[in-house]
């Protein structure tokens, strides 16, 4: 007598052989840790972290931005911290070289530390950045993309620091003023050193100012850096989740399979020893 089986479609084997590659594929996944290796595997998870890495990549790149426009900003604030100590000094010793009571030798001494601070403004202001380029460069300022619609100054120009200094109804350059500032107190009258106190005022606001904002800028990116590391992590973690395997809910999933794949051996065994006259009442 034959086996019905052959008069029956293969479901119970097809069965077999899909529970088989369910459960290899369990197994993989559970050695491997991950969850899916294909991205037909998990399309919605695969296109999830495609995006993640897009945007890990676009945040990379505003981090190494951030980098070179941190490195030069705290460049740029030490250079102007410098500067404006010295716009202090410089009005100390313009104080003092007011004194109607000094000697034109002891007027030639203030003029001479005047005039090395006019050569370290010009050196501070002329220096380079560590990449090689003018810190304070000439022409528009340089600026840098650290997000979506965002860019930063790390320094400001030439002319917004040496040039342009508002002296209270005009301007002029840093190195005007100090020329000024040094021949009135060597050779000038009262008059003319008592002119240049309001000279050494200009300054020190100018520099107080440019310190205060790049000062805000060097905290501008550190917070926009630590905002960017948080948001990676975020990624990250993310993104572990999506491709890593669920050990426990993995071993749960790989032993149901396998109670199902013995069921199915039992039943297909069971029905492939069962014969036409067995079935006919």
């Amino acid at each position: 007598m034959e086996s019905i089986n052959r008069n029956r479609p293969n479901d119970a084997i097809q069965k077999q052989s899909e529970l088989s590659t369910l459960i290899g594929k369990t197994q993989e996944s559970i050695a491997s840790g991950k969850s899916f290796s294909r991205p037909s595997e998990a399309p919605s998870s695969w296109l999830e972290i495609s995006s993640l890495g897009r945007k890990a990549a676009i945040e990379n790149s505003w981090l190494n931005n951030i980098g070179r426009a941190g490195i030069m900003a705290q460049q740029a604030e030490s250079s102007i911290d410098t500067i404006s100590s010295g716009s202090i000094r410089a009005k100390e010793l313009v104080i003092q070289g007011n004194n109607g009571t000094l000697s034109p030798e002891d007027r030639a001494v203030i003029a001479n530390e005047l005039d090395n601070l006019r050569v370290q403004f010009n050196q501070l202001t002329q220096a380079q950045d560590s990449y090689g380029g003018q810190l304070f460069h000439a022409g528009d300022p340089i600026e840098m993309r650290i997000d979506t619609n965002v860019l930063v100054t790390p320094s400001p120009n030439f002319q917004t620091v040496a040039q342009s200094i508002d002296i209270g109804g005009g301007t002029s350059d840093l190195d005007t003023i100090m020329d000024e500032m040094i021949t009135a107190i060597r050779t000038g009258t009262a008059t003319d050193r008592a002119d240049q106190l309001g000279r050494a005022d200009s300054l020190i606001n100018h520099f107080s100012n440019l310190l205060a904002n790049q000062g805000m800028l060097v905290n501008r990116l550190d917070d926009q850096e630590n905002r960017l590391q948080k948001s990676q992590l975020t990624s990250s973690e993310r993104r572990t989740v999506l491709e890593s395997t669920d050990v426990t809910e993995a071993v749960s999933r790989f032993q149901s399979l396998l109670v199902n794949l013995e069921a199915a051996q039992r039943l297909y065994a069971k029905s492939t020893s069962t014969t036409l006259m067995q079935l006919i009442p």
